[in-house]
């Protein structure tokens, strides 16, 4: 059984509530929301106030993925705006462990993003307190990319890395992901 996270950096914002009912209706199990901040990568998306408009649009809970600079700021509003999990970048400057010991100590599901070039061994470290481990499968900070050929491979090894130390992650995956190339992520283990 998998979980489909519909992403809002693909809606028309001139009639959000329409795109979030439309997602909705079409089997999108969690409102995914993208915040960049224009420094860990190039691209400025939202703030946390399309965080809190989000939480009065959806009853389904919502996945922020901060690809920030520094996500420690935004814990505490994240948490405040009822989130249900929050992800972080392996890559962040100084490592992701003080910002996924507060996404824990809000309340919220932690959760460890890679970027492709990163090896799956980056996050073994950290693997007995994570929620999920999100495997970028797009180079981070633009919509509309092709799903990175290898990314398949990627998660079949990861999942490997998790079932040998008894990790109980889940696989997501951001980036690309269509109807024809979905089965093959899902049977590569993501979920």
């Amino acid at each position: 059984m998998f979980e489909l996270c519909a992403s809002i950096l693909a809606a028309n914002f001139a009639c959000l509530k329409r795109e979030v009912r439309a997602a909705e209706s079409a089997g999108g199990d969690v409102s995914y929301i993208d915040i960049m901040d224009g420094h860990f990568v190039s691209a400025i998306s939202f703030g946390t106030g399309i965080v809190r408009t989000m939480g009065r649009l959806t009853q389904k809970p919502l996945d922020v993925h901060l690809m920030v600079e520094n996500p420690l700021p935004f814990i505490p509003e994240l948490a405040e705006e009822k989130v249900e999990r929050v992800s972080v970048h392996y890559e962040i400057p100084g490592g992701p462990e003080k910002a996924l010991r507060a996404i824990r100590e809000a309340g919220m599901q932690a959760g460890l993003v890679l970027d492709p070039e990163t090896p799956n061994g980056a996050a073994k470290p950290y693997l007995h307190g994570l929620d999920r481990i999100l495997l970028m499968t797009v180079c981070p900070g633009r919509g509309g990319q092709t799903y990175l050929e290898g990314s398949n491979q990627k998660i079949a090894g990861l999942r490997s890395l998790l079932d040998r130390v008894g990790s109980r992650a889940v696989i997501q995956i951001d980036g690309g992901v269509t109807p024809q190339n979905l089965p093959e992520a899902y049977a590569a283990g993501a979920a």
